[in-house]
């Protein structure tokens, strides 16, 4: 071969005749091609056995039973996860409507007590706020480990 022009059209014109694409000309050029380089010609029977191993393959079916078992495993899978799903969202919004009536009356007669140092209800506050940094930090450290984590996607140690 006298270049990397040539190489890359033998195999161009190659995957055309593998595939009963190609023209009469195209076959020409390919049998010159094949002719001139010996290394193209090995290359070429490879692929003509790989081209005949592939088409005479057959699929070999799984028995039903194993049909029956991925489809009840999928069925139980959607299943769970919608009913988790459910019951967070309820969680979430029995939770936040609680909140939202209990939270007001709490910091009103919190910081309403004239009684109350100062420096106790900075001390709650920083106690409080930090907590919640805490839970929010761990959750979507969580997260985040969850999608990237290879080990958590079935890969044994």
């Amino acid at each position: 071969m006298t270049g990397p022009d040539d190489a890359r059209l033998a195999r161009d014109l190659m995957m055309a005749a593998l595939d009963g694409e190609s023209s009469d000309a195209e076959r020409r050029e390919l049998e010159r091609l094949l002719d001139r380089d010996p290394a193209l010609r090995d290359e070429w029977r490879r692929l003509g056995r790989v081209k005949e191993g592939t088409s005479t393959m057959v699929l070999e079916q799984p028995p039903e039973e194993t049909w029956d078992r991925y489809w009840m495993s999928v069925y139980n899978r959607t299943e769970r996860k919608l009913a988790w799903l459910l019951v967070g969202l309820g969680a979430i919004i029995l939770v936040a409507y609680g909140l939202w009536h209990a939270v007001p009356a709490w910091i009103e007669g919190l910081f309403g007590a004239s009684d109350l140092p100062v420096v106790v209800r900075g001390a709650i506050v920083a106690v409080l706020t930090g907590a919640v940094l805490l839970v929010v930090s761990v959750v979507r450290e969580q997260l985040s480990t969850k999608r990237t984590d290879a080990y958590d996607k079935g890969v044994s140690r």
